[in-house]
């Protein structure tokens, strides 16, 4: 049985600063090391230490609990990337032993127990209900959807015998020229009923490097594509909490990942005109104008939201991903409780495709709601947690999310994907 004809069951020595404005939760204390919380499918571990090896091994070890892991096993690492990243990634493999480590470096990342700006998450995933094919490719530039199309294809294959549900989680390098061209390719294998899900890997903001691990290879031009099967529903869902702020403007010119017109206009005007507010005090232009990205409708009724990463010299907005003409565009505005809210609607949307409540999550969140939530970031992962009845929820903070249920291109900025056993 797949998933369109299933039934509708009804029911849960490495210190870093971000350069976007934030701030720890208040109160929060980081264990070193700390436990996972326990789950028939696996657990959550994170590691603050200094020493690169040492951080991977704790994080593996507090994600495994004492537990054994065994051939079949999938292990995903999510380590800040001022780390010696050979050191730690071969910690991890070692301690992981036999099972597969797959991750990338990220813009911090979190458990249900803390955030961890500075260190490294692990989760631990459990063969036996589930089963993971696993490919770690090379881009090619000239041809993204071509290189993640086959890379989708051979970890579908090495994933086995198609189960109950399947599902392909999806990281690649953030400076990755158009990540809409790798969601095109992934799709081309997963179609519309193999749901998709993930995140663009970083590197604190410093848009210099960043690496996927997956193999026993550390890539800093990779994309990974882990192909999940299951016994059991898979939920996959993505959510945000903007709103439109704008009146639509049309994209009367552009190409890849750079908007040069709106409306006609140097698309710059029209979207300083459009924003409504004065640009924040940061460095970059990226993070001077994060708290109003821009939206494209979708086919869901919602919108895919998209960062503007830079400007160009003639007036244009360098995006992360490509935005076609003719396309329509809003100025999209929002605040603490709406993006929390968001949280709570991409937990929602996964726990609508499961058939109970889950016993594991892993979140690929957008690195822009750290300096926008601020103090009450660690709230996301606590709502997400909540929303899905409790099921120990972490992950890390991308450059980009991947997830498509039905509907929308499967690219997003500014949002929360979440995959759910």
């Amino acid at each position: 049985m797949d998933r369109m004809s299933r039934p509708n069951v009804q029911r849960g020595d490495v210190l870093l600063e971000h350069t976007l404005p934030r701030v720890d939760p208040v109160g929060m204390t980081v264990p070193h090391p700390t436990t996972a919380r326990r789950s028939s499918l696996g657990g959550h571990g994170h590691s603050t230490a200094h020493d690169a090896a040492e951080a991977g091994r704790e994080s593996v070890r507090a994600a495994l609990g004492g537990r054994v892991p065994a051939q079949g096993d999938l292990v995903i690492i999510f380590p800040s990337a001022s780390y010696d990243l050979d050191a730690l990634h071969a910690a991890a493999i070692d301690a992981a032993a036999p099972a597969s480590v797959v991750g990338c470096t990220t813009v911090g990342a979190f458990t249900q127990d803390a955030q961890v700006p500075a260190g490294c998450v692990a989760t631990h995933l459990i063969a036996g209900e589930l089963a993971f094919g696993v490919c770690h490719v090379e881009r090619d530039d000239a041809d993204l959807a071509a290189v993640t199309r086959s890379a989708a294809e051979m970890a579908r294959d090495r994933a086995g015998e198609e189960r109950y549900d399947s599902a392909l989680m999806l990281m690649c390098d953030c400076l990755t020229p158009d990540q809409r061209e790798v969601a095109r390719g992934a799709y081309e294998v997963t179609g519309a009923v193999v749901p998709l899900v993930g995140g663009a890997a970083g590197d604190d903001l410093a848009f210099a490097a960043t690496t996927t691990f997956g193999e026993g290879r550390a890539l800093t031009n990779g994309i990974l594509c882990v192909w999940v099967t299951s016994t059991r529903a898979i939920g996959v869902g993505v959510g945000h909490g903007w709103r439109p702020f704008s009146k639509p403007m049309l994209v009367t010119r552009a190409e890849g990942a750079v908007i040069s017109e709106l409306d006609g206009l140097p698309a710059l005007r029209a979207y300083l005109s459009e924003r409504g507010a004065a640009l924040l005090d940061a460095e970059s232009f990226g993070e001077r104008a994060m708290e109003r990205p821009i939206g494209l409708p979708n086919a869901n009724g919602s919108y895919d939201l998209r960062q503007i990463h830079l400007t160009t010299p003639d007036g244009g907005l360098v995006l992360t991903t490509g935005v076609s003409e003719q396309s329509v565009v809003q100025v999209m505005c929002s605040d603490d409780e709406s993006l929390l809210a968001g949280a709570r609607e991409a937990a929602e949307n996964a726990m609508a495709s499961l058939d109970a409540p889950p016993e594991l999550a892993v979140v690929f969140s957008c690195c822009t709601r750290v300096g926008l939530l601020g103090e009450r970031v660690g709230e996301e992962v606590d709502e997400i947690s909540a929303t899905l009845g409790g099921a120990p929820a972490a992950g890390f903070y991308t450059c980009g999310e991947f997830g498509r249920v039905t509907g929308s291109s499967g690219v997003h900025n500014s949002s929360v994907a979440i995959i759910a056993f």
